[in-house]
């Protein structure tokens, strides 16, 4: 027997007011029960609301601390007795190529020279073969340095760096150009000495 079951309600499709009565003739829930159905038949059953939602514990915020910033860099202090110290070292060393004076050239230099252009570690010996071969080959030299800059690395040793121009020249031969040049100079028994010579960078060069 096929029994077809209409319950009205005015709920609207989709909601569920979370109770529901449902009350029938006893010969339909007879009916209903030998076709296998479970209703509330003769009284009144109450359907009980879901169970609520299960909490959800708050997951704590962690707080963002801005990263530490590094101190600014501390650049050491240029003092001027320091500063008239090897203005004048620069200058004799200049003037010694001027003079084409070879042993007073090397005055200004340590016995080792970390650095002399594309050559590292040698001595004071090096020095004045590459150098005096330029004497040899040249008789009148002049130079002109623009733009020293001074800067203190420790209380013992600075950089300077300036824009060189250099004409040389004997008859027909000559060399003529502009470099940007590093000095590093460092005091050793309270007299300052070139450790390190070198170009850092070519803007003209001619040669004969």
């Amino acid at each position: 027997m096929n029994i077809n079951l209409t319950v009205r309600s005015n709920r609207q499709p989709g909601t569920f007011n979370g109770r529901a009565r449902v009350a029938l003739p006893l010969w339909v829930c007879a009916a209903f029960l030998l076709a296998g159905g479970v209703v509330g038949c003769g009284s009144v059953k109450e359907i009980p609301p879901p169970p609520p939602a299960a909490e959800q514990t708050p997951v704590p915020q962690q707080t963002l601390r801005p990263p530490k910033k590094n101190p600014p860099v501390q650049l050491m202090r240029l003092e001027p007795a320091i500063k008239r110290a090897v203005t004048a070292r620069l200058n004799s060393w200049q003037a010694s190529i001027e003079t084409r004076d070879l042993d007073k050239h090397l005055q200004h230099y340590a016995d080792r020279i970390d650095a002399y252009y594309l050559a590292a570690n040698v001595n004071r010996d090096f020095v004045r073969t590459e150098r005096g071969r330029a004497f040899e080959k040249f008789d009148t030299f002049k130079l002109q340095l623009i733009n020293v800059d001074i800067s203190l690395q420790t209380s013992d040793e600075v950089i300077i760096t300036f824009d060189k121009t250099w004409d040389f020249r004997r008859a027909a031969n000559y060399s003529n150009g502009l470099v940007q040049q590093e000095l590093i100079m460092r005091k050793i028994d309270k007299q300052w000495f070139i450790v390190s010579e070198k170009d850092l960078e070519i803007y003209r060069y001619q040669n004969s």
